[in-house]
């Protein structure tokens, strides 16, 4: 069963002219990684596209055919204010409706959310209202909120943010949901941010069957740096905190999800959950269910 993956990404007025050329090139730099990924180790990887600005809309909802995907973000054009909210809420709705989990390796891995913004969000009640709900919206989706809106498990954000973005709060949503973040200080460096999330799910991939690898800040550094990737220490820890999120491992996880401290309540109202469907474009109405999704032979057979 394929890996899932929500980009989400902001298409407001300040992303006009080169910025809304360079995210989709970095987008087109991940899904070649993905598609370059299936390719190398079976391990395949549903792509959603959603995009927020005056409105949030899904523009591609969760699939492994990535010419949709190319064409959902090829689509993308750049206009309106930042409802960040709106876009989280779409993409929690996106999960909730067609994502899933899946088993690698006999450790359940869940999926993620890529969050991409060059500005601080709006709302029509004041910019400190569009924050305080952004930061309800990561709750639902951390640790501390994920069963209360349906979600079977918590899903980690990873922001990369540039341009006059509210750093602060990034780095709360990456606090919330086990997540990361990293601040690009050029636009033309998003295409890096979105590759090594590529090659941190290769990196996954490779060393399934041995968790003491997979547990490792070091062996990320030492497969990035066989790739050449160059990796601040900061973002290594960061991708490391991501990894060990979507295995369920880090130790926040493990405490909230093994009878810890009482969780606050996501500052949302709850979304209907809905079942599983595969590479559909469009949301399907079916019955609430919740599963989780499981390799039937164990590890690595991950189709």
């Amino acid at each position: 069963m394929p890996l899932d993956t929500v980009l989400l990404l902001d298409t407001s007025g300040s992303m006009s002219g080169r910025g809304i050329r360079e995210l989709k090139r970095a987008c087109n730099v991940f899904l070649d990684g993905v598609e370059e990924t299936a390719r190398q180790t079976n391990l395949r990887e549903n792509v959603a596209v959603v995009e927020f600005s005056s409105r949030a809309r899904v523009v591609q909802s969760l699939t492994n055919n990535y010419s949709l995907c190319r064409r959902a973000v090829d689509s993308l054009s750049a206009g309106g204010c930042t409802m960040m909210f709106d876009g989280l809420m779409a993409a929690l709705q996106e999960m909730l409706t067609h994502g899933g989990v899946l088993r690698l390796c006999g450790v359940t891995m869940t999926p993620r959310v890529i969050l991409m913004t060059d500005g601080k969000p709006t709302d029509s009640a004041g910019e400190e209202e569009a924050k305080k709900k952004v930061l309800g919206a990561a709750i639902a989706f951390g640790p501390a909120g994920f069963k209360e809106v349906g979600l079977p498990f918590s899903v980690p954000i990873a922001c990369v943010g540039c341009g006059d973005c509210d750093i602060a709060l990034l780095q709360a949503i990456a606090k919330l949901t086990n997540g990361m973040y990293v601040v690009v200080g050029n636009i033309a460096e998003l295409s890096t941010f979105f590759r090594r999330q590529v090659l941190l799910i290769r990196f996954a991939a490779k060393f399934a069957s041995d968790m003491e690898m997979l547990r490792s800040q070091l062996a990320l550094a030492a497969f990035l740096a066989e790739l050449g990737e160059a990796v601040e220490s900061a973002e290594l820890e960061g991708m490391m905190q991501l990894l060990l999120a979507m295995l369920c491992l880090s130790a926040l996880e493990e405490g909230t999800q093994q009878g810890g401290r009482a969780r606050p309540r996501p500052a949302i109202a709850a979304a209907p959950q809905r079942q599983r469907t595969h590479q559909s474009s469009a949301p399907v109405q079916t019955k609430p269910t919740r599963s989780t999704r499981a390799d039937d032979s164990g590890c690595c057979n991950i189709l």
